[in-house]
């Protein structure tokens, strides 16, 4: 992002129709005429989290403290928001359909008709492990690697499932650990009348099997990569709503990822302080029985 841009528009010609301008010549209408403001939040944080070959932050401990401690690697080797204290379901093992790569591709689809029939557990299982699962360990010291790519196999990311109607498991808000591999009850009942006004788009949550939000705990990340960490943390959290959709596909459910939540009330629906751990992304997920 520039805080400025001189450049000229630039105007496309397509065979297809009328000369169509860029998008960069809206950018008025966002900004203002004078360009981006110094003080715009959203580039100052954009430049507070750029790296730079002659910029070291001492206020960043990570790097030093992995090297030199062993007991602080061993620490990263346990990423997840355990609660063990909590009724645990164990998930049975993930039902992955043998469906080619380019079919999904092509068919997966943002559906906003989303369909609340039951689906079965090992359905959920196989979505939650394409999105976070553990899927190899480092050979001598065990670290476990996952299903998406992360910044120092830090893992600041948590799901919580609200399972609306899944075959053998009662209506719940749940937390997924993967080390595990269970769900941890936090809140049993039919949630979907507190769905409904999480949201701009409630239809996209209380019409759903299940709503999966991600939430990420950002000093995973910052303690080695200060605030860069907080640009890797919403990178994983796409990765991880990529996993979820293009799963939903194989599986032959309908999903839709959801941007448009109001975030201080998703934080408060899943008990997070909103500051340490936050709200970043939910992807909603139905199944609509198919006909004999």
């Amino acid at each position: 992002m520039n805080a400025r841009s001189d450049h000229p528009v630039h105007v496309n010609s397509s065979p297809q129709g009328p000369d169509l301008a860029q998008t960069p010549i809206w950018t008025p209408w966002v900004y203002g005429e004078d360009g981006v403001a110094l003080d715009d939040p959203a580039e100052e944080f954009h430049e507070a989290s750029k790296l730079s070959p002659n910029i070291f932050d001492p206020r960043v401990p990570g790097p030093s403290l992995l090297e030199n401690k062993p007991e602080i690697r061993a620490s990263t080797v346990r990423a997840v928001k355990r609660q063990s204290h909590l009724p645990s379901v164990r998930l049975p093992a993930p039902a992955l359909p043998q469906v080619s790569f380019e079919s999904v591709i092509e068919a997966r689809r943002s559906e906003r008709a989303l369909g609340s029939d039951q689906f079965a557990l090992p359905h959920l299982s196989a979505l939650l492990h394409a999105a976070y699962g553990v899927t190899h360990h480092i050979d001598g010291i065990g670290h476990p690697l996952r299903a998406i790519p992360s910044a120092g196999a830090l893992y600041p990311l948590e799901i919580y499932p609200v399972c609306l109607n899944v075959d053998g498991l009662e209506p719940a808000l749940y937390h997924f650990d993967p080390l595990r591999g269970v769900l941890e009850r936090i809140r049993a009942g039919d949630l979907r009348a507190e769905l409904e006004g999480l949201t701009v788009y409630p239809e996209l949550f209380t019409t759903a099997a299940t709503v999966f939000f991600v939430t990420a705990m950002f000093w995973r990340t910052r303690f080695k990569y200060g605030l860069r960490g907080y640009r890797f943390a919403l990178l994983e959290a796409g990765h991880m709503g990529q996993n979820f959709v293009l799963t939903s596909t194989a599986l032959g459910l309908e999903s839709v990822p959801v941007g448009g939540f109001y975030d201080r009330r998703v934080d408060g629906f899943l008990g997070v302080d909103g500051v340490n751990e936050a709200s970043l992304y939910a992807v909603s997920v139905g199944s609509t029985a198919l006909d004999e």
